[in-house]
């Protein structure tokens, strides 16, 4: 934004104070982290164009510099509740289409927030499909591939974890994940006879929930092996990296494993909505209708269910000195004074 702009902008009415540094809803609220993860995985985005992504971030990134400035001077940004929701917009297409660390724009197929749109024909295969052995091992296998796909192309670009520690991630979800599925319709199998009619979708939701829940815990414990031995990188005020602890690192990846349970709840809120619906006979009895209602119900299933399960714990936390190792309990900051909190980000 130009400084003639600026001008024109605090000429008029209705200014708001505004910072695009900040989120737009408190991330210390479960609502508000839930709140932001919707905003950045928005389906919409998936369809948007190089141009445009590109457009959003030059307006983004003069916006930052214009901030920038402005608190140099001790002085709040106002905009026009307009602009506000213009940039705020632009702000969430570049978070969902750029990648932070390289800055390069990720094909459609590389983004969280085409996470709904492909997870939803998976979601077809593992909840009305019958749950044969192939059915069982194609569907986690491409499950776990694409999940595979999207964390590598979203890694932090200063991961120390490579290539082998990426491939023995992956072979350690898909194997898991069909060997835990086969083995639990194993063990269902003497009670087959009673899994007739809805019922069928327990049996299916089952096996792929617990297949995927743990597929999930055990890529996080192995992706993040080296956060558990060597800890978490905490940084203080500043923004300087004061360490590595073990204890937080341990938290950091046991509370985002916890999460992937949660991510395998997608499955759930479809099976309970079809098995309701099959019980009172409400489901379409033509095959388009059917379709329609299933697909709605599979999709909004993965917009919502996901961002809720990531945001139950904060990304970004704060941890007090006297909880740390004991190497930092007499860090002083710059005018020396004893420092009692650290950040750290525990990731997604």
């Amino acid at each position: 934004m130009s400084t003639q702009e600026t001008n024109q902008i605090e000429k008029q009415g209705d200014l708001i104070k505004f910072k695009l540094s900040e989120p737009e809803y408190n991330p210390k609220t479960y609502f508000g982290r839930t709140m932001n993860l919707l905003k950045v995985q928005n389906p919409v985005y998936s369809f948007a164009k190089s141009s445009k992504i590109e457009a959003a971030r030059k307006m983004v990134e003069e916006h930052m510099e214009l901030e920038q400035e402005y608190q140099k001077q001790n002085k709040p940004m106002m905009v026009t509740k307009e602009r506000a929701n213009e940039l705020r917009s632009a702000n969430y297409l570049v978070k969902s289409s750029i990648h932070p660390d390289t800055g390069k724009i990720l094909q459609p197929w590389q983004r969280f927030c085409s996470y709904a749109l492909i997870n939803t024909p998976f979601l077809f295969g593992m909840v009305l499909t019958k749950q044969t052995t192939t059915n069982i091992i194609f569907w986690q296998w491409i499950n776990q591939t694409y999940n595979a796909i999207l964390n590598y192309s979203n890694r932090n670009a200063s991961s120390e974890t490579g290539i082998a520690g990426v491939g023995a991630a992956y072979f350690t979800a898909v194997t898991s994940s069909i060997y835990i599925g086969l083995k639990v319709k194993k063990m269902l199998m003497p009670y087959s006879n009673k899994f007739k009619g809805p019922s069928q979708l327990i049996f299916n939701f089952i096996i792929n929930f617990t297949a995927m829940a743990a597929a999930g815990i055990l890529n996080s414990l192995v992706m993040r092996s080296g956060e558990l031995k060597d800890g978490i990188h905490l940084f203080n005020a500043d923004g300087e990296d004061t360490g590595t602890s073990p204890k937080v690192g341990r938290e950091a990846v046991i509370k985002t494993a916890a999460t992937r349970i949660g991510l395998a709840l997608r499955l759930f809120v479809p099976t309970l909505v079809f098995f309701v619906m099959e019980k009172r006979n409400l489901v379409p009895k033509n095959k388009m209708g059917k379709f329609f209602l299933e697909a709605t119900v599979f999709f909004g299933s993965m917009v919502f269910v996901p961002p809720m399960s990531c945001a139950v714990y904060e990304q970004y936390c704060t941890v007090q000195t006297k909880d740390l190792e004991e190497k930092f309990h007499d860090l002083k900051d710059a005018e020396g004074k004893p420092i009692t909190e650290l950040y750290y980000n525990r990731g997604l």
